[in-house]
């Protein structure tokens, strides 16, 4: 790996080699004479010169440049230095104080277009201008100035290697101050099956099934959903299980790796709109099913009485017992499926664990038969009805076992356990 060797202006004096890199003349630096300029902050010197070009830094651009006249230490500006180091090395010099590379930062409002060439200047095929936007830089993107041409930049910035208006860009020390400003909290989908939910629970609204290999911003951070926000959906909550954070640099997007995050994020919204359909296709199957149900045999003053008794005790947790995924412990918080469980187990009934296996175990009864007791079952969430249309379920993390219109969501089934 190559070192990067910063001096200041008075080390650099006292600097003097007669070191040649073969490749048609890539560097050279001579030995050093006279005063040095007035001091500078962040002076890098030169890349460890037996490494050269590159070591992994960044991509060559237009062969060499920010060699300037009269210097006695001629410069490769190879790579993005100033993108790839980061904090604080924004401008680089060479013997004479001259600027040979600097790390810039966009800080206009919309969006800077990189071009590939400085359009007007460019050649004419077929009657047509062949400058092309192959990139944009927004608010706080990085990218490292090559040289300047008039009112233009021509800048890397990750993969972007183009020409940018001037507007907008700030350098210097007023780039350094904007350093926080130049990284994003990122969250990627561990996989290609990720669901963003419109709210922090696995039964809500599914909103997009997120790619992976896309960059996304994390807006909020959970123990168990954190918010991210999604380019052309919006805002949503994801599970932390499935999703890998980081902090970055901000530096421009590709115009071809745009259109393609936004065809594959189109497409996860498709899917999501086909899951939501399949949620209500199945609430509409039961409430069909539910007509045909044959009513259940009225309840022994027994079963009557066990059923109030169970619907009582799960009130008793209303405002209090904490949602934990995870978990069916009431004396330290549960899920929706484990307060359930918890609940009927008090009273030495056994049930599955599950949400699923709850939904469909037991007897399915119609919602007219409906009674207290009984596990109302939706899309990936199940509570436990407590009579007058209200049910009590644990609904999301931070929130404690509430209550709830047995129609807040598409009913799939009423699941029967006691009798």
């Amino acid at each position: 790996m190559s070192k990067i060797l910063k001096f200041n202006k008075v080390s650099m004096i006292a600097f003097a080699s007669a070191v040649t890199i073969l490749g048609g003349g890539i560097m050279s630096v001579t030995s050093l004479a006279g005063a040095a300029p007035a001091a500078k902050q962040n002076v890098v010197m030169a890349e460890d010169a037996l490494a050269l070009p590159g070591a992994g830094m960044g991509t060559v651009i237009d062969g060499y440049v920010g060699a300037t006249s009269g210097s006695s230490v001629e410069y490769l500006s190879t790579t993005a230095l100033g993108a790839s180091l980061g904090d604080g090395l924004n401008e680089y010099y060479d013997a004479n104080g001259n600027t040979i590379g600097k790390l810039i930062v966009y800080n206009g409002e919309g969006t800077a277009d990189v071009y590939n060439k400085i359009p007007g200047n460019e050649r004419i095929e077929n009657g047509e201008e062949v400058a092309k936007v192959v990139g944009h830089m927004y608010a706080g993107d990085v990218a490292t100035l090559v040289k300047e041409q008039g009112e233009w930049y021509q800048v890397i910035s990750d993969s972007v290697n183009g020409y940018v208006k001037k507007d907008g860009f700030v350098k210097g020390m007023e780039a350094e101050g904007m350093d926080g400003s130049t990284y994003v909290s990122a969250a990627y989908a561990n996989n290609s099956e990720v669901y963003l939910y419109q709210d922090p629970w696995d039964y809500s609204t599914v909103l997009c099934v997120l790619p992976d290999g896309v960059r996304y911003t994390l807006v909020e951070e959970g123990d168990e959903f954190s918010k991210i926000s999604v380019p052309g959906v919006g805002e949503g909550w994801v599970y932390n299980s499935d999703m890998t954070y980081s902090v970055v640099r901000k530096y421009a997007a590709l115009v071809s790796a745009e259109i393609d995050a936004t065809n594959r994020i189109n497409d996860g919204v498709a899917a999501a709109e086909n899951i939501e359909n399949e949620k209500v296709e199945e609430a509409q199957s039961y409430e069909a099913r539910s007509i045909n149900i044959a009513p259940a045999a009225p309840d022994s003053e027994d079963v009557a009485a066990l059923r109030q008794a169970i619907a009582n005790y799960a009130q008793q947790f209303v405002g209090v017992l904490p949602y934990v995924w995870g978990s069916s412990d009431l004396s330290y918080g549960a899920d929706c499926s484990g307060f359930t469980s918890a609940v009927y187990r008090a009273y030495g009934i056994d049930i599955s664990r599950s949400s699923d296996a709850q939904s469909w175990g037991g007897t399915s009864v119609s919602v007219d038969d409906i009674r207290p007791g009984d596990i109302v079952a939706y899309p990936g969430h199940v509570a436990l009805y407590v009579g007058d249309g209200t049910v009590v379920h644990e609904s999301v993390p931070g929130t404690t076992a509430s209550y709830a219109n047995m129609y807040m969501m598409p009913i799939i089934n009423i699941a029967r356990y006691i009798n």
